[in-house]
């Protein structure tokens, strides 16, 4: 008879253990979304509707905009990466106007800021922001180059043309030189940089764009906050 009471009162005991711990490890989900959106993964398609909910596509030409969001959906399914598609003909402008290719060794070169520059002043017509150039001076000795944007002295790069990081030095400047005009011209819309050197690309978007697409793309792929990527370029 004791020993019936006392298989009892442990089968009691037990269960008890057993929906305390239940309870904890609930209470440590609902208080910890984080962790669970960290390890989410959706779909290319709901990728796309999100991106379209955040007016990601807002200087989408209509005509473009399917061919486009097919192509977005397709390599986020297969990569994780973000893409985009371009027009056929010169100037071969991105459906999206959003992301550009953005070498760091052209960056750095005689005429290379201007090319760029040059890629995305359609970009900064969709934001009605001026985007005018002159002066454009790279010294004899490439320690030095110099810029003026919308009026303003740029510095494009200054310093040791050996150095193993001036062609990412050079990104990273051109990225500034951009955001800072953003900035003055009171834009939501940022450029951020995504991988290094000749695989390198800019994208322009908001931070509520950048924070949802951060949180899905590649970790090596992704964009980028500018003084992130530095680190890690370094």
């Amino acid at each position: 008879m004791r020993i019936a009471v006392i298989i009892i009162f442990g089968l009691i005991v037990l269960a008890f253990l057993i929906v305390s711990f239940s309870k904890i490890k609930k209470n440590e989900i609902a208080s910890s979304p984080s962790k669970l959106s960290s390890l989410a993964s959706i779909s290319g398609q709901r990728f796309v509707d999100s991106l379209n909910e955040l007016g990601y596509f807002k200087y989408t030409d209509t005509n473009n905009l399917d061919t486009l969001k097919k192509e977005i959906e397709d390599v986020f399914d297969r990569a994780k990466v973000l893409s985009t598609a371009y027009i056929e003909k010169p100037p071969f402008q991105p459906f999206c106007y959003r992301l550009y290719s953005c070498d760091g060794e052209t960056l750095f070169e005689v005429g290379g800021v201007e090319e760029y520059l040059k890629d995305i002043k359609p970009t900064f017509d969709k934001l009605n922001i001026p985007l005018q150039w002159r002066d454009d001076y790279f010294s004899e000795d490439a320690t030095e180059h110099s810029i003026v944007i919308n009026d303003k002295k740029y510095f494009p790069f200054k310093g040791n043309p050996n150095d193993l990081k001036t062609w990412g030095l050079a990104t990273k400047n051109f990225v500034e030189i951009i955001n800072d005009q953003l900035s003055i011209h009171k834009s939501n819309e940022r450029v951020y940089p995504i991988l290094f050197n000749n695989d390198g690309h800019i994208i322009f978007l908001t931070d509520k764009q950048y924070q949802f697409v951060s949180k899905y793309l590649n970790k090596i792929e992704r964009p980028m906050e500018v003084n992130l990527w530095w680190q890690t370029f370094k």
